[in-house]
């Protein structure tokens, strides 16, 4: 069973994170080594990372290049496009596949169309 309140309690403590990335507090470096030991901590007492990582995710900021965006999506949303033939005649992606090589680097799966369409392009490429 999830420990649902430690993920939800980092989750605070990443708005708190933002906030002094956005005032110049701290670095992108700085902030991004805090919401990964956040995440461990987070995984260690077997909490959510989703729950942990929320409140960066609803700042906007990319999972992956830590850029602030208003139109993050999840790397994982695809079937519209897969139904409308997008990506050629592929019918489905392997959710562990697709992001296979991003888990260890990503602060979550929600990305930027710049870095979405990256993992998805790597993904293709390794069809």
């Amino acid at each position: 069973m999830s420990n649902h309140d430690v993920g939800y309690a980092f989750s605070e403590l990443g708005s708190s994170i933002i906030e002094l990335y956005e005032a110049g507090k701290i670095s992108k470096k700085a902030a991004i080594s805090l919401i990964r030991a956040g995440i461990e901590v987070v995984n260690r007492h077997d909490g959510n990372p989703q729950e942990a990582t929320a409140s960066i995710v609803e700042a906007g900021y990319c999972g992956l290049c830590f850029r602030k965006c208003k139109d993050l999506t999840s790397v994982f949303d695809n079937d519209d496009d897969l139904a409308n033939g997008v990506y050629g005649e592929i019918e489905y992606f392997n959710d562990y596949g697709l992001f296979r090589d991003y888990w260890d680097i990503a602060l979550h799966h929600y990305l930027c169309p710049k870095c979405k369409a990256e993992v998805i392009r790597d993904y293709l490429d390794n069809m």
